[in-house]
């Protein structure tokens, strides 16, 4: 038996297969989204600004570009990117009725 073969038996045994594999599945991006929303908060009460008032008042060159200031956006860039497309993955799967 293959391990796909596996997990589908065992996911039968709960329900739909398609159906535990979804909600599964939106759990874990839900949970992702928790813990990419705590790391946008912290940076925003840091800074005081959301991320596109930090990029639009630029204050990367206004705080000057010390490591923990061009780490910071950085990071807060890339959650911010993942933020979106895990809330547009997730939008689609509701949107298929799964």
């Amino acid at each position: 038996m293959t391990i796909e073969e596996k997990v589908r038996q065992t996911a039968s045994k709960i329900g739909d297969p398609w159906i535990v594999f979804a909600n599964a599945l939106k759990r874990d991006i839900l949970i992702k989204l928790l813990e990419l929303n705590q790391i946008v908060r912290k940076l925003e009460e840091k800074y005081g600004v959301s991320f596109n008032d930090f990029d639009k008042q630029n204050l990367l060159d206004r705080l000057g570009h010390t490591w923990d200031i061009e780490e910071d956006y950085y990071e807060w860039d890339r959650v911010v990117t993942e933020l979106h497309k895990l809330e547009e993955t997730l939008r689609g799967i509701y949107s298929s009725g799964a």
